[in-house]
């Protein structure tokens, strides 16, 4: 003991006698390296990179208790964490932070909340840093909700690729992870990933199941699940979050199923729209739920008695399945949707099963709806005769008006073989004046499909009665498509006197189409036509001489028109402002009839001329075929290129009794029985034969065919406004 005193003694004069600028090496009476303001060491004479100690340094132990502050250096009970700062530290917290930088010690405490890891510690002026890296594990929980088990599980069969869970989950902080779902008790297979989180959010992704189930868990009836008793299965983490549990059903391998799939015989049941949960509860339109029919056939009777398990993959968030007991061959099941669809674009499905006589698939297609649409109707009200108003009900069989192409549910409808698959027109009633509103002003609106205007009641209309019902009253939907038809003077005054009402409703009009509303005008009335034209494109009725448009009397009854550019009666610097060849309209989804025909109806086109031509796609011009003499510019049908409008010059172009009349210069419009894929469509719109002012004249017209386009693209551009709006 004295000894070792004496040293201690010793050594303290020693560093007392040494230049305080002195390098200094402790252990032996050695000058450190050159480059060490202290060194340690306890060999001698060891210059270079040799061994030169046998002894290390030993750093203090401390107890960090927050990563961001220095304790316990400065807590009025070191030993406390709880016992707070110190005054000075209070006082002089960032000097100190800053005095302290390089401040190491050896941390004995291990606490992921508060970012504290175990061993060499260093303090950079903020917070104390980890000499080692360390891997950080990933902070996430489940959506229990969310988690899907895929796969067909069969005692003794080995799990595949096939066989995943799929959960959704929310990351709060990255880093490592591991997931893992094991059942209670345990069947001889399981689930497990792992993996890294680089970025927070929500995130979806598949846990690969493992290994060979041992027993099945269905009861003594295979497809009722009443008196099963599926694998309790634990979904668990690293992450932190609460744990998830899920049932899972391992089916009987004793009789093995054995069957085809007849995918010719495959048929999709139901109305599918975007955002709207699949359900099996019928819908009332069509009477179908969400399910697809599959026949299953070339079935051994070895098999009779063994499940047939028949499911889809998941597209756009739902998918189908269905379980049977082979008993027959062929044989019909169903397999039922579940899930919410996402997007409107058509949803390829490929259809798997349990078979093993065959791993062929089928593939089958689920066609989205577009959502419903309101349809408002303007013009007059003789009889169900001639189609001018398009809201008047047809109530003859077989149909043959406009209303009755519009409201064929095969043609505009909710079938999966529909041309335009949407929710359909729909009539309020079967009567010829069931969709009319006579009195709008008071009229209470009961949400139909269709409400239909007269003359009279439009003339009676207030223009704020009429914008209310166009965007929508007291939370019902507005108004779509809004369509004009003969004979309505449905914009009447001179163009320096317009009448002030029709200006009014005019103007609420024009600005409801500026904002997103379909309009379509059918239209031989030459006043409205012109106050119309010169109010939407230079917002008065009366504009300069050089902007005025003007509205003229063109061919007479039964001439015809060419849909598209016509070099034979055209300038050939007219064809930029014709419709191009992949005009939705001409070339829609009921027929392509760019370079065809259109008839004029028992009476007088009329066409508009000095239109500003870069604004709009013309269809068609004022010159009818075989005539050169009316003006080049002027214009019979055209869209708006920016705004959903299209104009046609001819009220009866729609006039649709050529079931009827029989003449060749009225009713150019024509509906008929076609068979499409074996299915009858009652009311397909067609070409109307031998049409024309003479019989060495006469020839197809194809008033229908357009029309059916136009109103296509009509709730398909409805649709796609409404759809920029939501986003």
């Amino acid at each position: 003991m004295k000894k070792v005193l004496k040293n201690l003694i010793l050594s303290i004069l020693l560093l007392a006698m040494l230049d305080v600028s002195a390098q200094v090496t402790i252990g032996i009476e050695e000058q450190s390296v050159s480059g060490a303001i202290l060194q340690l060491k306890n060999i001698t004479g060891v210059p270079d990179d040799d061994a030169n100690a046998h002894l290390g340094l030993a750093l203090p132990r401390v107890a960090l208790s927050d990563n961001n502050e220095l304790y316990p250096m400065f807590l009025n009970d070191p030993s406390d964490p709880n016992s707070g700062p110190t005054a000075q530290y209070v006082t002089n917290k960032a000097a100190l932070k800053k005095m302290h930088v390089g401040l190491i010690v050896y941390n004995i405490v291990e606490d992921d909340e508060k970012d504290l890891c175990l061993g060499l510690n260093k303090w950079d002026g903020e917070k104390w840093n980890c000499y080692s890296q360390r891997p950080t594990i990933a902070r996430f929980e489940f959506d229990c909700n969310s988690v899907e088990v895929f796969g067909i599980y069969g005692d003794g069969v080995a799990l595949n690729s096939s066989h995943y869970l799929r959960v959704t989950l929310t990351v709060s902080r990255i880093g490592s992870y591991n997931i893992s779902a094991t059942s209670t008790p345990d069947n001889g297979y399981f689930f497990e990933t792992t993996g890294s989180f680089l970025s927070l959010g929500t995130f979806t992704i598949t846990v690969p199941g493992t290994g060979q189930p041992v027993n099945h868990t269905q009861g003594a009836d295979l497809v009722d699940p009443t008196d099963d008793t599926p694998d309790q299965f634990t979904l668990v983490s690293s992450g932190g979050g609460p744990d998830c549990n899920f049932l899972n059903t391992v089916i009987s391998t004793a009789v093995r199923p054995e069957f085809h799939l007849d995918c010719k015989a495959t048929v999709v049941e139901g109305m599918y729209f975007e955002d709207q949960p699949l359900s099996t509860v019928p819908n009332p339109i069509n009477g179908q739920s969400h399910r697809i029919k599959v026949t299953l056939s070339h079935v051994p009777s070895s098999s009779f008695g063994a499940v047939a398990i028949v499911e889809t993959n998941t597209v756009d968030g739902f998918s189908f399945r269905g379980e049977t007991v082979l008993t027959s061959s062929p044989q019909e099941m169903y397999l039922i949707g579940t899930g919410i669809p996402r997007g409107l674009n058509d949803k390829m499905f490929t259809i798997t099963s349990n078979s093993e006589s065959t791993t062929a698939s089928c593939q089958v297609t689920v066609y989205m709806l577009i959502p419903r649409k309101r349809l408002m109707t303007l013009g007059n009200a003789t009889g169900p005769l001639y189609n001018y108003n398009a809201g008047l009900v047809d109530t003859r069989t077989p149909g043959n008006s406009l209303n009755a192409m519009l409201t064929c549910p095969q043609n505009f409808g909710y079938n999966q073989w529909s041309i335009l698959r949407f929710a359909g027109f729909k009539n309020n009633g079967t009567t010829h004046q069931a969709n009319v509103v006579s009195t709008p002003n008071t009229w209470t609106d009961d949400n139909r499909d269709i409400i239909c205007l007269l003359t009279a009641g439009w003339q009676a209309m207030s223009a704020n009665r009429l914008e209310r019902l166009l965007k929508g009253t007291d939370g019902l939907p507005p108004i779509d498509v809004f369509m004009i038809g003969y004979d309505t003077e449905f914009f009447r005054g001179t163009a320096t006197s317009p009448n002030a009402e029709d200006l009014a409703r005019n103007n609420v009009l024009i600005d409801w189409v500026k904002e997103g509303g379909i309009l379509m005008i059918c239209s031989e009335a030459t006043v409205s036509n012109r106050n119309f034209m010169n109010l939407f494109f230079h917002g008065t009725t009366n504009p300069s001489s050089d902007l005025f448009i003007s509205s003229s009397e063109g061919a007479g009854a039964g001439a015809k028109y060419t849909l598209g550019f016509n070099l034979g009666n055209m300038p050939a610097d007219m064809r930029p402002y014709y419709c191009r060849d992949d005009d939705p309209i001409l070339r829609g989804p009921f027929e392509d009839i760019l370079g065809r025909s259109w008839g004029e109806d028992a009476s007088i086109t009329r066409y508009v001329t000095n239109l500003p031509l870069d604004e709009i796609i013309i269809y068609s011009g004022a010159r009818e075929i075989g005539n050169t003499s009316r003006p080049a510019e002027g214009v019979t049908i055209f869209r708006h290129r920016e705004y959903p409008f299209i104009f046609i010059g001819d009220g009866g172009f729609n006039s649709g009794e050529s079931r009827t009349y029989t003449g060749l210069t009225v009713c150019p419009f024509r509906l008929m029985n076609k068979t499409i894929n074996g299915r009858v469509y009652n009311n397909y719109p067609t070409f109307r034969p031998n049409y024309g002012t003479a019989a060495t004249n006469a020839g197809s017209v194809y008033n229908a065919v357009f029309s059916a386009n136009a109103f296509a693209w009509c709730i398909e551009k409805a649709e796609e406004i409404r759809r920029a709006n939501r986003d």
